[in-house]
């Protein structure tokens, strides 16, 4: 199971008391696949092999089933652009 997430921050002073901060944010920023684990009875077809991704086997984001898939290893790469004015 691996994710990469990266953040680019700049802050720019346009006064004595005004910022802009600019963000990059980048969640899973290589796209890199996490499967689930792999089938394990052996009268399945797909026995050794995964059929599933790891974010849609670790819960559904109910009360007592862990995290959305959204929030959890293996989702699709996200990017989140952040302006930030500060005065």
């Amino acid at each position: 199971m691996s994710e990469i997430d990266l953040v680019l921050a700049r802050t720019i002073r346009v006064a004595e008391h005004s910022t802009f901060e600019l963000r990059v944010e980048a969640y899973n920023a290589l796209n890199h696949p996490n499967p689930a684990d792999p089938v394990r009875f052996l009268d399945s077809p797909f026995f050794g092999r995964p059929n599933s991704m790891l974010n849609l086997m670790l819960g559904t984001g109910s009360a007592r089933s862990g995290l959305a898939p959204a929030f959890q290893p293996g989702t699709p790469r996200e990017i989140d652009l952040t302006l930030r004015w500060r005065f």
